[in-house]
């Protein structure tokens, strides 16, 4: 007898395709990241509400990824892209003792940067006011030749109020980060995952060398980032 395929079966098989089809988008303007956007492996996570990753896996709910897909396909590729971000700057790796909050929000406004400042007509959107003023003191750290990463961007808001990063959570939360490794808690596989990382920065930085394409300012901070 012919197998019958279940609802979930059908989800998680439109899920496979939902990514690829967002993986060859953005691949298509940004063909410099092809390794990097095509690491991460798909793994089904009914409880999440946004992509996830702990560096080898794409943790996402189909039922949800479904849903977006339907209403706004280019969100999707957007939020991926933020997820492919934090693994190629090692975010999810050297956190160290940094409180734990406030890391991750200084690496999704690091991402975040990025991806607006790149302009590529895949993941254009709106600057709210709240984002615009962040960028504007991210370029005053450029201007005084600090560099741009999620290490500067955490000692500018390690003492801000408490109601500012709340703020600031809700404007740049992109993606969970219930997979990132805890200090206390990184193992081999871990380290696996960060050197895998640390090799597939290298070779997107030396592709986007090989194409000799005009930089732009967000590319350039991604340039700046994968030599770090």
């Amino acid at each position: 007898m012919a197998h019958i395929q279940t609802e979930s079966e059908w989800q998680e098989e439109m899920s496979a395709k939902i990514v690829e089809f967002v993986r060859h988008e953005l691949y298509m303007e940004l063909r410099y990241l092809k390794l990097a956007l095509s690491q991460l492996q798909l793994k089904s996570d009914p409880d999440l509400r946004a992509f996830a990753t702990d560096g080898a896996y794409l943790y996402v709910a189909p039922e949800w990824l479904i849903g977006i897909f339907e209403k706004n396909a280019q969100y999707l590729g957007r939020a991926y892209l933020h997820t492919v971000l934090h693994c190629i700057f090692s975010h999810l790796w050297i956190g160290g003792n940094r409180d734990r909050k406030t890391w991750h929000l200084a690496c999704d406004i690091a991402v975040e940067y990025t991806i607006d400042q790149m302009q590529a007509e895949c993941t254009k959107r709106i600057l709210s006011w709240t984002r615009k003023q962040m960028y504007d003191r991210l370029k005053e750290q450029k201007q005084q030749k600090q560099g741009i990463s999620a290490a500067v961007i955490y000692r500018m808001i390690e003492n801000e109020e408490l109601e500012q990063k709340i703020l600031l959570q809700k404007e740049f939360y992109t993606d969970d980060h219930r997979y990132w490794p805890k200090e206390e808690q990184k193992n081999a596989a871990n380290e696996d995952a960060r050197k895998q990382w640390d090799k597939i920065a290298r070779q997107t930085r030396m592709e986007k060398e090989s194409r000799g394409d005009e930089t732009e300012d967000g590319e350039e901070i991604l340039a700046v980032q994968l030599k770090a």
